[in-house]
């Protein structure tokens, strides 16, 4: 490895030599990078084809390879159509059924305007519902790690859920103050709606699945 270092002795007074050593070293570690480039471009399969031919040390591997190309040949010799999505034609389907206030400034103001007129406190309820949603979402982030990614459950993890949780409870109050419900009152058409639905007041998948009208 070239050393970039201590190339010049002033003692020498020959500067413009040693200026001219590390230039030429660092032309020499480029040059050499890019042929490694170029090495590994050339030894990188193009195709499955050339992946097939490259897998000799995985036989599962170019075993399931081949098998999937013979399938693909078949297909081609049959005719098969592939399924295909026209992404651009799906991208101009999906700003067909968009609303105008989700995509367009002034028809959302406009939104806003009409919900005020009506009583509706959107920039709170606004701020809940995406506050909730954000938070809820941090603290599923720790659950998730607990189940599927060997987090223990210790002191810490369980502070940290606690906060998160107080996070999520903080919109609710965002959410109460918007609605100009309080929380007692939230709790008790929560109970009522459940009690409802569970006559023997207990879970029972027939009435969770099967619920009446306006059971929401």
């Amino acid at each position: 490895m070239a050393d970039f270092t201590n190339q010049f002795d002033p003692k020498k007074g020959d500067q413009d030599a040693a200026a001219e050593r590390i230039n030429s070293a660092a032309r020499d570690k480029v040059d050499e990078a890019e042929e490694k480039v170029k090495a590994t471009e050339q030894d990188t399969a193009k195709t499955p084809e050339d992946m097939g031919k490259k897998m000799g040390t995985a036989p599962q591997s170019k075993k399931k390879l081949d098998k999937k190309l013979k399938e693909k040949a078949k297909a081609e010799k049959e005719g098969a159509k592939k399924f295909e999505v026209d992404l651009d034609r799906y991208t101009e389907f999906v700003d067909r059924v968009t609303s105008e206030p989700s995509k367009d400034f002034t028809a959302l103001m406009e939104r806003y305007a009409e919900l005020k007129s009506q009583g509706c406190n959107i920039q709170r309820l606004d701020t809940a519902a995406s506050g909730m949603s954000a938070e809820a979402g941090e603290f599923m982030e720790i659950v998730k790690k607990l189940k599927f990614q060997g987090k223990d459950y210790t002191a810490a993890n369980k502070e940290h859920l606690t906060k998160e949780l107080g996070d999520i409870m903080w919109y609710v109050a965002q959410a109460c103050l918007a609605l100009d419900v309080r929380f007692d009152e939230v709790i008790y058409t929560n109970t009522l709606k459940l009690a409802a639905r569970y006559p023997n007041q207990m879970f029972e998948t027939n009435y969770s699945e099967n619920r009446q009208p306006g059971d929401i």
